[in-house]
């Protein structure tokens, strides 16, 4: 016990405790730049978030989004690879009506696809690798449909080609797959087509059967550019109005591949859709942090 009356200077130093572990401090770097960017962590700050958040989203699900190409099945006219290869395109989801956010659920259509459209939407097949898929509008609701000599035959007429497509599409159906078989000297290469006829029947869109040739009311006929190398409608067959997300209306990158395929960036709804949206969200965001930066200070 230390005696109070002791002198300072003469009283023993206190022990020293080894092996002490001492709390580390509540604001950590990590907390302090989440801090920094996000505010003070109130229930109003949480609120203004999850209504930014909210908009993001919804822009995302309702108005425009970009999507990754990630094959081949629409070359020339898309570039397919992976994250850092692969062509962005950039799709306008409310060209054919309002839809709930995520969903196929449309509330409301004022347009309709048309024919060589390039559309994203939701895959019908459910052993597809990727969820979504971007094809190109061949076949409309009510039409009948052949695929003959590399082109497309509508109601037994010949249509021409749009004036944007690649000139040297060719459009494969089984019986030139036969042909290819019978005629290819390679007999690996023969096994490869053979295989392919086994796992990929062309069905829709070959056959004479009304199934598989007369497209039903309020569904689509969509076919990849790269028609040897594409799992399209002809295999998975017809594909609903309300799985089509959007249509694809320009590659944004990379810069050497920027394309409009509509024209859409050049009219007053494109520059507001592309420009002036984006630039009022990310000034409303800086002004946001920033208030919220100077509110914690005070």
């Amino acid at each position: 016990m230390v005696d109070p009356n002791q002198n300072l200077n003469e009283r023993p130093p206190l022990p020293v405790e080894e092996n002490v572990a001492y709390p580390i401090e509540k604001n950590s770097l990590f907390k302090s730049i989440l801090q920094a960017i996000t505010g003070p962590w109130t229930k109003r700050n949480l609120i203004e978030w999850i209504v930014i958040i909210g908009s993001i989203l919804f822009i995302k699900g309702c108005v425009f989004d970009q999507y990754i190409i990630p094959s081949g099945s629409m070359e020339p006219t898309l570039h397919g690879g992976n994250l850092f290869t692969g062509d962005r395109v950039l799709v306008n989801k409310t060209i054919y009506g309002l839809r709930i956010p995520f969903t196929t659920i449309r509330l409301y259509t004022w347009d309709k696809p048309q024919r060589w459209d390039i559309v994203v939407f939701k895959c019908v097949d459910k052993n597809s690798e990727h969820s979504t898929l971007i094809k190109r509008v061949v076949g409309l609701p009510g039409e009948k449909i052949r695929i003959r000599n590399g082109r497309i035959l509508i109601n037994g007429e010949v249509i021409p080609f749009s004036p944007s497509m690649p000139p040297n599409i060719y459009y494969l159906n089984d019986e030139d797959l036969i042909y290819q078989s019978k005629t290819n000297p390679d007999p690996r290469a023969k096994k490869i087509i053979e295989e392919m006829r086994k796992k990929y029947p062309y069905r829709y869109g070959c056959r004479d059967e009304e199934t598989f040739s007369v497209i039903p009311e309020g569904h689509y006929f969509l076919l990849g550019d790269n028609s040897v190398n594409s799992v399209d409608s002809r295999i998975y067959g017809w594909v609903p109005e309300n799985h089509i997300i959007g249509r694809a209306f320009a590659i944004w990158w990379p810069p050497n591949r920027w394309r409009d395929f509509t024209g859409f960036s050049s009219t007053l709804g494109g520059k507001i859709l592309l420009y002036v949206i984006p630039t009022l969200l990310i000034l409303l965001l800086i002004v946001y942090i920033l208030t919220n930066k100077k509110r914690s200070i005070t």
